[in-house]
């Protein structure tokens, strides 16, 4: 049996994550689902790929779906769903995460119901179980099935649609009748534009806009949650209103930045050696062999961010070249697609701030809005994890908006 090799300085985890010579191994066995989707991926594939994927994730497309997409689904969803004045943040997240994803990935909702939404965040739950399935140690054959159950309902009910909606559509846009900028801005259509290169099966294609479509929800809640509750604890400990942040939306980010630091989505990266190599701090290690990258000591590391590294500061200073989110968003050819549109302008120094041009992220902005519906901690109600996982994960985080605010 091979040993696992353990990484967990800052410098040492960077430069793991750019090895080359390290493929994916985090959810291998969530094959199931993830085989074959762009995150698991290695070598001239997932290079082929990702640079058709890439063509989504400009600064142009940023902007645009800073400014004028992502207001209005998330208006939109906030309008439907934030109808009482108590409400868990994290069903309240996956609500708005699961609406805005699938715009993201390229599923179309036919009606709009709560009912169907309901279903969504049912589906993605159930699919969501392939990405981590790695970690569980019990009896896995029930949730294979739901996996599976998942997927065929996911396709039948919402890919097919979606994709033959697009295909229509990209025939008008071959024949002229349609303009480029009338196509939709998505994963799924990005992918068939350019089928002559991807070479998709159908299949693998539903595989790969479930991936974006569960990716996208699941680490954005998980994110969402423990920003609002490094917020909340803060402004409890020095007094004052998080309130206060809607004037000063740059400050508001990095506290956003300085909670995705403390709490990547993923405490830990999984890579496998595909030939001998050396790996920071552990020598050389065999072809096969499974190297953890410990994400959550990497960030924690007091040789970069300080002695008070496992605090939460978002005033902090760090080295230029050092993200203020660590390596939650991973790094060489695994750096999470997503992130300038999840984060923001990820700016090296104060000193680069231009207000006029600068992106936010989707994280803040929703924390934003919440803020401004005015969202506080319920004080009848306190938040709860999940006791029984390996991972920091909120079970419930219970909130209220006052008066108003909320629709």
């Amino acid at each position: 049996m091979m040993t696992d090799y353990r990484v967990d300085s800052f410098q040492a985890a960077a430069r793991t994550l750019r090895n080359m010579d390290l493929r994916q191994a985090l959810y291998d066995e969530g094959g199931i689902l993830m085989e074959r989707v762009l995150v698991n991926l290695h070598g001239d594939e997932h290079r082929n790929r990702r640079a058709v994927e890439s063509q989504l994730f400009r600064k142009n497309f940023f902007r645009l779906y800073e400014s004028e997409i992502f207001p209005a689904l998330l208006e939109e969803t906030l309008d439907q769903f934030l109808v009482e004045d108590a409400l868990d943040l994290k069903a309240l997240g996956y609500r708005i995460m699961v609406h805005v994803s699938l715009a993201f990935a390229g599923i179309d909702r036919v009606d709009s119901s709560v009912e169907e939404a309901d279903t969504l965040h049912r589906l993605l739950i159930h699919l969501g179980q392939a990405a981590t399935i790695g970690q569980y140690h019990g009896d896995r054959a029930g949730i294979m099935q739901e996996i599976l159950s998942a997927m065929e309902e996911f396709d039948r009910r919402f890919f097919q649609p979606s994709r033959a909606r697009r295909v229509s559509l990209l025939e008008r846009f071959a024949d002229g009748s349609l303009e480029e900028a009338e196509l939709p801005r998505d994963i799924l259509t990005v992918l068939l534009m350019n089928d002559d290169m991807v070479q998709l099966p159908d299949e693998i294609l539903m595989k790969e806009v479930a991936f974006f479509y569960l990716a996208a929800s699941h680490t954005s809640v998980h994110s969402l949650v423990h920003a609002t509750n490094e917020l909340f604890t803060w402004f409890r400990a020095r007094g004052g209103s998080p309130q206060e942040l809607l004037a000063e939306p740059r400050i508001l980010q990095r506290f956003v930045h300085e909670s995705l630091r403390l709490h990547p989505s993923s405490p830990e990266s999984w890579r496998r050696a595909t030939c001998p190599l050396e790996v920071p701090g552990q020598g050389e290690v065999a072809e096969g062999s499974k190297v953890v990258i410990d994400l959550q000591r990497a960030n924690r590391d007091r040789s970069v961010f300080g002695n008070d590294a496992d605090c939460f500061n978002p005033y902090r200073e760090r080295p230029p070249q050092v993200s203020p989110a660590g390596l939650s968003f991973g790094g060489g050819m695994h750096v999470c697609l997503g992130m300038n549109l999840v984060a923001g302008t990820i700016l090296r120094s104060d000193d680069q701030y231009d207000p006029e041009n600068h992106q936010y992220g989707t994280l803040a902005i929703i924390i934003g809005e919440l803020l401004g519906r005015g969202m506080r901690p319920d004080p009848e109600r306190p938040p709860r994890k999940i006791e029984a996982s390996e991972r920091d994960v909120w079970a419930e985080y219970p909130v209220r908006f006052d008066g108003a605010s909320a629709a």
